[in-house]
């Protein structure tokens, strides 16, 4: 009766598995979870952004910004659970920038965009991992050496306001 039990909780579980991509994809292939405000999106994207402060630094308050797609709610969920950050409002402003997040279950990747100590900008993908009743954490990272003068512009959507394509 355990092993039943055991493998229908693993089915349940596996079964539930989050598919998202931001900025959102329209495919029949790839699914895009509508409503970024719901876990473990805003959870993956505050640990990406701590690890890129920590390893990367460029700033001492936290600025950022999110992928195209993400609602006003998730930028206020990210600053709460980081304790201070503030989202990017302006151009030209020191940020870090995730431009793309793919989550698959219990794995996740972001692309970020972040102040390098040359004054401009550099690209870095961090990998996640989470597993069943476990905190997601950093699983490893890459820095690509293609460096950026100029930053994506804010993302932030208001209230009324839509998405640019």
């Amino acid at each position: 009766m355990q092993t039943i039990t055991s493998l229908l909780l693993c089915f349940f579980l596996g079964g539930c598995a989050n598919i998202a991509t931001y900025p959102p994809v329209e495919s029949d292939v790839i699914f895009s979870n509508p409503n970024s405000a719901n876990e473990p999106v805003p959870t993956i994207l505050a640990e990406v952004l701590l690890y890129a402060h920590s390893q990367y630094g460029g700033m001492d308050i936290i600025v950022f910004n999110l992928p195209k797609g993400m609602t006003p709610e998730t930028y206020s969920i990210v600053s709460n659970k980081l304790g201070g950050a503030v989202p990017l409002t302006t151009d030209n402003q020191v940020a870090y920038h995730i431009t793309e997040l793919r989550v698959r279950g219990l794995s996740a990747e972001a692309d970020i965009t972040f102040p390098s100590s040359s004054g401009g900008y550099e690209e870095a993908s961090i990998r996640l991992t989470s597993a069943p009743f476990e905190h997601w954490a950093v699983s490893g990272s890459r820095v690509w050496l293609i460096p950026s003068k100029t930053p994506p512009s804010p993302n932030i959507l208001t209230s009324g306001s839509t998405i640019d394509e």
